[in-house]
Formats: structure tokens, sequence, C-alpha cells
């Protein structure tokens, strides 16, 4: 698929207990919450998801050839620097995903307001739920994609972010060139950080007989579609 796909409003649920995890509380103490600490945090979630702007767009791109110094080759003509540990990930590699997801603006807005009405512990929750609303997106946006690649008897790698590890997060741009996010409303700034903040870029190996393959475990759990076919399957 060389053309780009996007995916418009991404239903998504989001767990107290993760917001909770973020602002700094381990798993198994969140039963321990102060009550007037819930009684924030579950109306702030209440409150977010008519901010929630998800979107996710993503394409494969037709691998040629990776060297041993970490240049990927497309069919298309495109390249990408990478390092050793990600061209270990990527071996047997057919095409290249590259992705990214977003929960839009809003959110981030709403938290500068909470802030500037010095209405600190709310823009801290708030802050905490869109960074939950992302990640999940971002898991709901992987599940999609290998649910649809197994059908086809394609595994995928594990996935990479620009920035993280040693990865260059120059590289950045060329995802952006390559994907045109701007179709989501996302943008780089001069200093290559994602605009809106709430959003998440990545790249994976797709292929038939990948060397280390790797399924993101994504829980229906956090998911709106109760009509999925996958959620179905899996109740199997």
């Amino acid at each position: 698929m060389e053309n780009s796909k996007i995916i418009e409003n991404i239903k998504i649920k989001i767990a107290e207990e993760e917001v909770a995890r973020y602002l700094g509380y381990q798993k198994d103490l969140v039963t321990d919450l102060n009550s007037d600490l819930k009684e924030v945090i579950d109306e702030e979630i209440s409150q977010a998801y008519s901010l929630l702007e998800t979107k996710g767009i993503y394409r494969l791109l037709s691998l040629k050839s990776i060297s041993p110094e970490g240049v990927i080759f497309t069919e298309s003509g495109y390249q990408f620097s990478v390092n050793t540990n990600i061209i270990k990930f990527l071996e047997n590699a057919e095409y290249l995903l590259l992705a990214v997801v977003t929960i839009g603006p809003k959110m981030e807005q709403s938290v500068k307001e909470n802030f500037n009405q010095n209405q600190y512990l709310r823009a801290m929750v708030r802050d905490a739920i869109g960074t939950v609303a992302v990640k999940t997106a971002g898991q709901w946006l992987n599940h999609y994609i290998e649910e649809r690649s197994l059908q086809e008897g394609f595994e995928l790698s594990r996935y990479f972010e620009p920035g993280s590890g040693d990865w260059d997060i120059q590289e950045q741009m060329k995802i952006f060139q390559i994907l045109q996010p701007e179709k989501i409303g996302v943008t780089l700034n001069s200093s290559y950080m994602m605009q809106p903040a709430k959003s998440l870029s990545w790249i994976r190996g797709m292929g038939h007989n990948l060397i280390h393959s790797y399924r993101d475990e994504f829980s229906c759990q956090y998911c709106l579609l109760e009509n999925c076919l996958f959620r179905k399957r899996r109740k199997d």
C-alpha cells in the first residue's frame, strides 16, 4: 500500500488506573487514591472525551534493501538512517510501516487554560489523561494494522519512534515528508517535535518471515468499538 490511509474518530476508553500511573501512583496502589483526587480524575476523564479529536494515518513502503551501516532503502526511492539495533528487528522485513496518531489540540489547549486559571491539579490530571489517550490511540492503531496484516500472513516487528534510544530525531522529518500527517492536523516544529504535542510517530517492519516478530498487546477493554469483528474473535 503506497498510499496513506487515514483513520478518523478512533474510539478509545481512558483507563483511570493508567491516568493514576502517569500521576505517579503504582498500579497496585490505585485503589488507595485519595477520594478527592479520584473524584477529580473521574470528572476529568468524563470531560476529556469531548476534547479528543483522535486520528491516525499510516502507509506501507516496499523495502528494497538495508545496508549494514543502517540505511534503509525503499522501492520508491526513500531512505532512512537507523541504528544497528533497529536493523536487527527489521531482518527479513518486506515492508516498512510509517504511522502517526494524534488526539488533536483541544486537550493541550485546555491544560494551558487550567494552568492560567491556577487550577494546577486539574491541569496535571488532564495532561496525564492526554498522555494516556494518545498512547491508547497508538495501541489501537497498531492493533488495527496487526489484525489486518495477520489475515494476509504478515508479521510485524516491534515499533520504533524517532528520538527514542539513539535513533536521531531528525529522521522524523522524513516520516513527515512521506506520510504527510498534516492531513490529520499534525506538523513539525524547528526542533522536530510534533504539534499537537499529544501525538506519536513510529515505524515497524512487516514481512512473512520476520526473525523478531512482535504483537502489541492492546486490550479490547480500552476500545469503544463494541461490535468489532476482532473483539468477537478474541472472545471465542
